[in-house]
């Protein structure tokens, strides 16, 4: 019984059936290599694209800049070189990966140093504080890259582990640090940068390693296990110190979350609204602002008796009361948050204009498609017109809308014009008009205009 399943197994899980010949998917590795002629130019646009994304926090020229960037190429050579046992492919993947990582700092320093908008923005602050599940990400990335770049039809894998994984952001982080001097910026984004290579690398190696990829051999046994330890070594170097990291990273999350849930359930009560609030995880601090009415101090210390409650022992809470407390990082805070609601705002507000713009063109669609009255199309009407007056060469629908006064209620008359060949008698204008009113449904009342064009 095992073995049927470790069959089936066996098959759902093969990477070989629809994997791309050695020859061709080495060419491909070279190919993504070099940083000369197309790849370099390539680069540089993309190195632009992702400092302007950063600079005015635009997600979607980020993601442009992901998926144009050919600095997977060397990353990719150097696993699959070491996976292989090709040095000379990782040494000219180490080479030309160490090229494109000064080009890309060059031209993003240079970029963020000539641009007039210098304030870091979200993007650019997500890109300095690389945690373990940067790490994570690089390494699951790299693999599905890896099988990806090994099958014969790549699909979308390669472009989303570009997203996924990211290498140019961090670059241009980093480039920015350098030219507004922000030193800890570029040591955090150039260390996201690291794992993303270092990771991309391992995983590429380690799924190279289980396809069967031709492979050379190792001088002696002892080189072979030199190599393997500082591949070994090299990942759990890179990787300890993200846990770390993240560690820390969520323990801010966590402070973070409760103390705006203490602020929400025992400070926000009846009468008395929450100005500002400044919670530093570091400091392990929670300032508020409150306005209206003010607080006794027998209910504030029966609030402070609370934090034990929400994981807040060591937290040192400040209570200011009074708009008359307000101090400058206030009104910035404050400045900050109107601007955000009004952005947010605005937003939705365009995005209802949107909607109802949207119904609007479709009911004026809908009745610019329709018929007048019980009317058809005037194309329609013109064929069945034709049928008994062969002498109507054209014809045009309106409607005459007369508003409702104090005397007269509104009503719609059906203007029908035709235009004819020749004259049209009068017994025969006074036929049409009949027909086209009962074709109308006899509910409005229709107008006939007869234009002889005989010329």
């Amino acid at each position: 019984m095992p073995l049927p399943i470790l069959r089936w197994l066996r098959q759902r899980f093969n990477l070989s059936h629809d994997m791309a010949d050695a020859p061709d998917i080495m060419a491909d590795v070279e190919a993504g290599i070099k940083f000369q002629g197309t790849n370099l130019w390539v680069l540089i646009f993309a190195i632009l694209i992702a400092s302007v994304g950063l600079n005015v926090n635009s997600t979607a020229a980020i993601t442009g800049a992901m998926l144009i960037s050919p600095l997977m190429g060397p990353v990719v050579a150097i696993g699959f070189g070491a996976a292989t046992v090709t040095m000379d492919l990782v040494q000219r993947g180490l080479k030309n990966l160490l090229f494109a990582v000064v080009v890309s700092l060059v031209v993003s320093a240079l970029y963020f140093r000539l641009t007039p908008l210098t304030d870091a923005g979200s993007e650019l602050l997500a890109r300095t504080q690389p945690t373990i599940w940067d790490v994570l990400i690089a390494l699951f990335g790299g693999a599905a890259g890896a099988v990806g770049f090994t099958r014969r039809e790549w699909g979308n894998t390669i472009p989303g582990v570009a997203i996924a994984t990211a290498l140019m952001p961090p670059l241009c982080t980093a480039g920015y640090g350098i030219a507004t001097g922000h030193w800890a910026y570029s040591f955090g984004a150039l260390y996201l940068f690291f794992i993303n290579c270092v990771f991309i690398s391992f995983a590429t190696f380690l799924v190279a390693r289980v396809l069967p990829l031709p492979s050379h051999n190792f001088a002696s046994q002892k080189q072979a296990r030199r190599v393997q330890f500082s591949i070994w070594t090299v990942a759990l170097l890179t990787g300890v110190p993200s846990v770390y990291l993240a560690a820390g990273f969520v323990q801010r999350t966590i402070f973070e979350h409760n103390a705006q849930q203490f602020i929400d359930e025992q400070l926000k009560l009846p009468g008395s609204y929450v100005v500002t609030t400044r919670i530093d995880a570091d400091a392990q601090t929670i300032n508020v602002l409150l306005a209206g009415q003010q607080l006794p101090p027998p209910r504030l210390k029966a609030a402070r008796a609370t934090l034990g409650n929400y994981r807040l022992s060591d937290a040192h809470l400040t209570v200011r009361q009074g708009l008359a407390q307000l101090d400058s990082v206030d009104a910035q805070t404050m400045r900050n948050s109107l601007l955000e609601d009004i952005r947010s705002r605005n937003q939705q507000t365009m995005a209802r204009y949107d909607a109802e713009l949207a119904k609007l063109q479709q009911v004026l669609a809908a009745t610019n498609s329709n018929s007048i009255g019980h009317l058809p199309t005037a194309a329609v009407l013109l064929r069945e017109v034709q049928a008994e007056h062969p002498t109507v060469r054209q014809l045009g629908l309106s409607e005459l809308i007369r508003p409702a006064t104090d005397s007269l209620q509104a009503d719609t008359t059906v203007v029908v014009a035709v235009r004819t060949t020749a004259l049209l008698p009068a017994p025969e204008q006074q036929r049409l008009r009949q027909w086209l009113t009962v074709r109308a449904g006899a509910k409005h009342p229709v107008r006939l205009l007869v234009e002889n064009n005989t010329r």
